[in-house]
C-alpha cells in the first residue's frame, strides 16, 4: 500500500520541455521580416566588409533550429497581415526554388502585377542578403530598376532591411533587428533547393555583479 510520501513523489510535474516550434516561429520574424521587404541580395564588396564588421551579436547561443520553406511561408504570411495591417500598399513573400516577392506597382496609372525573384545569401555575420535575379510582369517589358526605385518610396519597410534600388539588392541586417525579450537570430545557411533553412537563436547576456 503507497504512503502519502509515496505519492507525492509520483505527483512531481514532469521538465519543462522547450518548445521549439514557439522559438522557430518568434526567430523566423527577423528572417521573415528582412523577408518581409522584399528581398534582394548583395551589397558591393566594400559594404559588404562594414556590415561584416559594424555590429555582432553579443550574447550566448542557446541552440540551432532547422527551418523548412512552409514552415517560413506561414511565418511570413502571418507577419504581413499584421505589419501591412494598416498599410495601402500589401505584397506577399514566399520561398519556392527562389524566394518570390509578389505584389504590384503603378504604370502610366494602372496597377501591374509583378513577382520579384531572388537567390538568398549569408553573410559571415549571420545577416542575410538576397540578389533579384529576375523580374516578372506579364507582357511588359519593364526595367527592374523602375520597380525597385517604386518599391523604394511605396513600399512599407524595418528599418534594419535596407535595400538597394540602384543595385536591385536588400540587405537584412539581423544583427540589429532585437525581439521584445532581447533574443537575436542570425541565419548560419540557406538552401532552398533541399528545403533547409539553419539559424542560431540567441539570448542576452547577463549583467554579471
Amino acid at each position: 500500500m503507497q504512503t502519502r510520501q509515496d505519492l507525492k513523489k509520483e505527483q512531481v510535474s514532469p521538465k519543462r520541455t522547450i518548445n521549439y516550434w514557439k522559438y522557430s516561429f518568434i526567430v523566423l520574424l527577423a528572417l521573415v521580416i528582412g523577408t518581409l521587404g522584399f528581398i534582394a541580395y548583395n551589397v558591393s564588396a566594400p559594404q559588404t566588409k562594414q556590415v561584416q564588421t559594424e555590429k555582432m551579436i553579443k550574447a550566448d547561443s542557446t541552440f540551432d533550429i532547422q527551418m523548412h520553406k512552409k514552415q517560413i511561408n506561414s511565418v511570413v504570411a502571418y507577419y504581413l497581415e499584421n505589419y501591412l495591417e494598416n498599410s495601402k500598399v500589401k505584397y506577399n513573400f514566399t520561398l519556392d526554388q527562389q524566394a518570390i516577392l509578389s505584389g504590384q506597382f503603378k504604370f502610366l496609372g494602372f496597377p501591374v502585377e509583378f513577382n520579384l525573384f531572388f537567390k538568398p545569401y549569408v553573410l559571415e555575420n549571420g545577416d542575410i542578403q538576397l540578389r533579384a535575379k529576375q523580374l516578372a510582369v506579364g507582357q511588359l517589358k519593364v526595367p527592374m530598376s523602375f520597380v525597385f526605385n517604386y518599391i523604394q518610396r511605396q513600399y512599407k519597410f524595418p528599418k534594419w532591411v535596407v535595400l538597394n534600388a540602384h543595385k536591385s539588392r536588400i540587405t537584412l541586417r539581423l544583427n540589429e533587428f532585437k525581439l521584445a525579450n532581447g533574443m537575436q537570430v542570425k541565419a548560419r545557411h540557406i538552401d532552398l533547393k533541399n528545403d533547409k533553412i539553419d539559424l542560431s537563436v540567441y539570448v542576452p547576456l547577463k549583467n554579471k555583479k
